[in-house]
């Protein structure tokens, strides 16, 4: 009994100093679950250019130029014309807006399929 008792403290004063740094519940993402519209989408590049050299990668690949138009970043690493970003969305919640494109809150392009969104890298490995 005295041994489960000494468990029970070590591991209370173990578990204290992680709650401390934002270790486990309660912890708050900076990044927004879902958002209406491309100003509240995370890590768009606002400087990019149709045609222009870009960083492609797997996630953020989107942009808007100095008109409000939507770019992704292609498999050739440029910047091309792209259906209007409308948000962040999570993966596989519903969805209505047909050929829509949003992001995931960890920055994957999504497509909306008339049913739900789903992960879209066509133009970053294909375009």
């Amino acid at each position: 009994m005295k041994s489960m008792a000494t468990a029970v403290i070590v591991a209370g004063l173990l578990a204290a100093p992680l709650g401390g740094l934002g270790i486990g519940a309660g912890t708050a993402s900076a990044t927004p679950t879902t958002c209406d519209g491309a100003d509240c989408v995370p890590y768009v590049d606002h400087s990019a250019q149709l045609g222009a050299q870009c960083n492609q990668t797997t996630r953020y690949n989107f942009g808007m130029d100095a008109s409000g138009n939507t770019l992704a970043c292609n498999s050739k690493s440029q910047w091309v014309s792209f259906t209007p970003l409308v948000g962040v969305r999570t993966l596989r919640s519903p969805c209505a807006e047909p050929s829509a494109v949003a992001q995931s809150p960890d920055g994957v392009p999504l497509k909306c399929d008339g049913v739900a969104w789903n992960a879209d890298y066509w133009v970053m490995f294909y375009g």
